[in-house]
């Protein structure tokens, strides 16, 4: 069965959808135990600088210390992690046996930070990248104790949720600009497999084989294979059916791993190409901007598969005539065309890009075939007296607030947030616990729309956080 699940809320939409997991395969791991369970890693962000669009780095081994004085690594090989565009959203790095046993920290090895920052002083702006250095080194290892010492019996399936404080770990100088010097502030929890907080979002990859009506396997990153399962309960972007996937479908899809199985159980899945190739990143400009955009400047973070042609951490122009399928992640048509289409792109849009590859003369360059309108994570401070609605307990409504995040200075300040009744509130008790007399520092997550020719986000959850 096919669903899928929204709601009108002023101008736009807002996606309903709950997150439930995915996973699979295992690789070996050292370490002595009575016992075997595992350990899924994922990657997250808190709040970033406003004209940080990128912080990359090499994640090169994760271990945990058990109360025997046993170090166990749990990861199976280097992973490159862009932490700037997790903020709010988890991203599945790997799965590994582990022993079982109490643990009490967690050590996280680094190498290779490049920081990327947009200096919109230029028409259209760029990004300029930057090499990081820890206290003047190319590598560090940081060790974080756990909150609470973690037990692991027998077959547990836990994750480790390892959340980098962006803005507390890049320095800046008296003028506000960064120096490169890169002190990692993270936060690391060992949680159990049905913990939100290790949910799985976005998880991209190409089809590897159709293994049922609602299964199948996908190559994610470093080649592992990640299989994929589906429900009634499942939200389709798609009128493609499981059974048309070939090896050149590309998917996205969240969720969480099964404690049993270590499946992905996917509550959402939208296939992003069937052309073999796809890149996802941030928009930086869009031309003309108003109006059928005819081309499009696309921050590349990610691709699928890597391709030389199109370098990570560069700007490519996409060249657009309408033709392009446009949709909004886990919604179909025909409401994602009346809400997000060539007329209704900006800049600080997070998407996804499926299409063809041409090399002419040497120069490889992307034909889209599909835009898919991606979630994004953008935070800071309310704004006292903006709340409008949010009275008799609904949550139908909006608000603003001053954007401190990646991406935020290529968006409007104050930017609206429009909110309904199925907005997730985490740490609140709902809209109107906004409309005080204090500003309430804030990480929504949602989407990025443009109505009456002004980008607005459509939140798909309001999140208090700590005070800066």
């Amino acid at each position: 069965m096919r669903s899928y699940k929204c709601v009108l809320a002023v101008v736009a939409f807002l996606t309903a959808a709950t997150l439930a997991g995915c996973g699979s395969g295992m690789s070996s791991s050292s370490g002595s135990g009575t016992g075997s369970a595992s350990v899924f890693t994922v990657a997250t962000d808190s709040p970033t600088l406003p004209s940080v669009v990128s912080f990359t780095t090499n994640i090169t081994n994760v271990t945990l210390l058990n109360t025997s004085n046993n170090s166990v690594s749990v990861l199976s090989q280097t992973a490159n992690v862009d932490f700037a565009r997790l903020n709010g959203l988890h991203q599945l790095i790997d799965l590994n046996p582990v022993p079982t046993g109490t643990y009490t920290q967690a050590t996280i090895s680094l190498s290779a930070p490049v920081i990327g920052y947009i200096d919109t002083t230029h028409s259209p702006p760029v990004v300029t990248m930057l090499n990081g250095n820890f206290g003047g080194n190319t590598t560090t290892s940081v060790t974080v104790p756990l909150a609470n010492p973690f037990t692991l019996n027998s077959a547990d399936l836990v994750g480790l949720r390892m959340e980098l404080n962006l803005a507390k770990s890049l320095a800046t100088d008296g003028s506000g600009n960064l120096t490169g010097a890169i002190t990692p502030d993270f936060n690391m929890q060992l949680l159990n497999a049905t913990d939100s907080e290790v949910s799985i979002d976005d998880f991209r990859g190409g089809v590897a084989g159709v293994t049922g009506a609602d299964t199948f396997t996908m190559q994610g990153p470093h080649g592992r294979l990640w299989n994929v399962v589906t429900n009634q309960n499942t939200d389709f972007d798609t009128n493609e059916m499981i059974s048309s996937f070939t090896t050149n479908t590309i998917v996205e899809v969240s969720g969480q791993l099964d404690p049993v199985t270590k499946n992905i159980d996917c509550s959402e899945l939208a296939v992003i190409s069937n052309d073999k190739f796809a890149v996802s990143g941030l928009f930086t400009s869009i031309r003309p901007p108003s109006g059928p955009a005819t081309a499009a400047d696309l921050f590349v973070r990610e691709e699928v598969p890597d391709i030389s042609g199109v370098p990570l951490g560069q700007i490519t122009t996409l060249t657009l005539n309408g033709s392009e399928t446009y949709k909004i992640a886990n919604i179909q048509n025909p409401l994602t065309a009346l809400l997000f289409n060539n007329s209704a792109l900006t800049a600080g849009q997070t998407v996804t890009v499926g299409g063809a590859l041409n090399t002419t003369n040497g120069v490889t360059t992307l034909i889209p075939h599909r835009i898919v309108l991606n979630r994004q994570g953008q935070s800071g401070p309310t704004v006292v007296g903006s709340v409008l609605g949010g009275s008799g307990g609904s949550n139908n409504g909006s608000f603003t607030f001053t954007d401190n995040a990646q991406a935020g200075i290529l968006l409007p300040s104050p930017l609206t947030v429009i909110t309904s009744n199925q907005t997730h509130f985490i740490n609140l008790s709902g809209l109107s616990a906004l409309a005080g007399s204090q500003s309430v520092n804030v990480r929504v997550v949602g989407f990025i729309l443009v109505n009456a020719g002004t980008p607005v986000m459509v939140a798909r959850s309001v999140e208090e956080l700590p005070a800066s």
